[in-house]
């Protein structure tokens, strides 16, 4: 008789010990992903600093390193749906590039044109060299 209650101690034990670590398990894991989520949120980043995991193609990479060494500012390069690419400029103005030409030969162009808009004292809009001859808007 006091075999067969031990046993059955033994059991319960055995039970509650399972269950209490089942359920620490689940809530270590609520808590990494909770934990996850507030990094995430409170520096409103991800954690990595690769072109990859910021979505950047080789062609965004070598176009910024062009612009970069022809002292173009620009905040932002990036791939429209057409594959053409976008150049958001420092002053607000939108260049819109073609992959399939040159982009040196793109990119002198670019400094022509705003050498020109600068000493004429005007703003750029945008400019689309995807066709043949350059699009202006001011």
């Amino acid at each position: 008789m006091f075999t067969r209650k031990r046993q059955l101690k033994k059991e319960k034990i055995k039970k509650r010990t399972k269950t209490a670590f089942i359920v620490l398990f689940f809530l270590s894991i609520i808590l990494i992903f909770i934990e996850y989520l507030y990094l995430n949120f409170s520096f409103g980043k991800t954690f990595y600093i690769s072109p990859v995991s910021q979505n950047k193609t080789s062609k965004t990479i070598a176009l910024e390193k062009e612009l970069e060494k022809s002292n173009i500012l620009f905040k932002r390069v990036s791939v429209s749906s057409d594959r053409s690419l976008l150049i958001e400029l420092a002053d607000g103005g939108i260049v819109i590039m073609s992959p399939k030409k040159d982009i040196k030969n793109q990119i002198s162009s670019l400094q022509l044109v705003l050498s020109k808009l600068t000493i004429e004292g005007k703003k750029l809009k945008s400019l689309d060299f995807r066709f043949n001859n350059p699009v202006i808007s001011y």
